[in-house]
């Protein structure tokens, strides 16, 4: 049986984890810098939304990548696909999380609303009913093979145990750091499993929801999906350990993860602005127009691109984009694919970046 965090006091040290809370904050104070100063946002945001809902998609089992996003959203008819789709409400959910909390604190309707807007469109058409609802029936979380290995508390249990969860997450007076109440905040969730489906999507949305009410970061889009998916089998054994015995390992894994992702934001948004820099010196002396600034924020917006796209956004006929996007894939920057009509280029340096980084 699930224990109250009441209960659990115990359960963990918090002079434990004084190395790891010093280089934790070490790296998000540098990270925060990074993102403080980029002028950017319109471009970086998205391709961070992007990754971490490509990587909260294979902890779940889903299998896809960068280019199957953009490919699907230059499409005639987008968000037909459901990578699409889980992939904009990923998007949906942080916004209107990250609004709502400039105001207001944590609570039993904006935790059912942020499960809503995540599952919206990719769950059946039976489930879609429950969707912003708690679970009205038991549910038991399993490993890969089918065997349960914890069984959550009950569904007429589930709003005692959310209220006091939510009661932890909006009390700023315990004196505990931050970092470690999102690491207990997480366990806590995932095992009480409020939801029918979807609680590790809403589960990792909240780290980072709850680090920035809690002005750990100043900006909402510290994902750990990213760093978690390195070491998925790693991350569900913590979990279940830390369901039985004490938080220990649990938080110092959660908090070395937090390192490694918050590295991992610095090194893409350093590499990100060196590609810009560089991509754009490169379009000013091909591209004999006042319009290469906009292209290259085109490309780093939409890094899969057609004629008739590349025409609206530049308020240019589609012929003249299509010259714009043959010299750039003459000059190497893109690549195009063999189709005669509705060609696609392709800017492969950003995909690889954001695949790699």
């Amino acid at each position: 049986m699930l224990k109250f965090l009441k209960e659990r006091k115990s359960d963990y040290d918090a002079n434990l984890f004084v190395n790891e809370l010093v280089e934790a904050s070490k790296y998000l104070g540098i990270l925060e810098g990074k993102v403080s100063s980029y002028q950017f946002d319109g471009i970086l945001i998205p391709l961070l939304n992007n990754k971490d809902a490509i990587s909260t998609m294979y902890i779940e089992g889903t299998q896809t990548t960068i280019s199957d996003i953009y490919e699907e959203k230059i499409n005639a008819q987008p968000n037909s696909d459901k990578v699409a789709i889980e992939a904009n409400n990923h998007t949906r959910a942080i916004i209107y999380g990250s609004e709502y909390l400039l105001t207001n604190p944590f609570s039993h309707p904006f935790i059912k609303k942020l499960h809503q807007l995540t599952l919206e469109g990719i769950v059946s058409t039976e489930k879609e009913k429950t969707l912003g609802q708690y679970k009205a029936e038991d549910n038991r979380i399993t490993n890969s093979m089918g065997t349960t290995i914890f069984t959550p508390p009950s569904y007429t249990e589930t709003k005692k145990y959310m209220d006091e969860l939510i009661y932890f997450m909006n009390d700023s007076t315990d004196g505990l750091n931050p970092l470690i109440k999102a690491a207990i905040m997480h366990s806590q969730f995932e095992s009480i499993h409020p939801f029918s489906d979807g609680n590790g999507r809403v589960g990792r949305l909240l780290i980072s929801l709850y680090l920035y009410k809690a002005k750990i970061i100043n900006f909402p889009f510290f994902y750990m999906s990213e760093a978690i998916s390195q070491d998925k089998r790693v991350y569900y054994n913590m979990l279940t350990a830390s369901r039985n015995g004490d938080y220990t390992e649990w938080i110092r894994f959660f908090l070395k993860k937090c390192v490694v992702q918050a590295r991992n934001h610095i090194g893409y948004i350093d590499s990100l602005n060196q590609l810009y820099e560089k991509t754009k010196e490169t379009l000013k002396t091909i591209i004999n127009s006042p319009k290469y600034d906009l292209i290259a924020e085109c490309l780093f917006t939409q890094p899969i691109l057609t004629s008739a796209y590349l025409a609206e956004r530049l308020s240019v006929s589609p012929v003249q984009a299509r010259r714009y996007l043959d010299s750039l894939e003459k000059a190497q920057i893109l690549l195009g694919n063999d189709w005669k009509r509705n060609r696609r280029y392709y800017f492969i340096d950003l995909l690889e970046l954001a695949r790699r980084t």
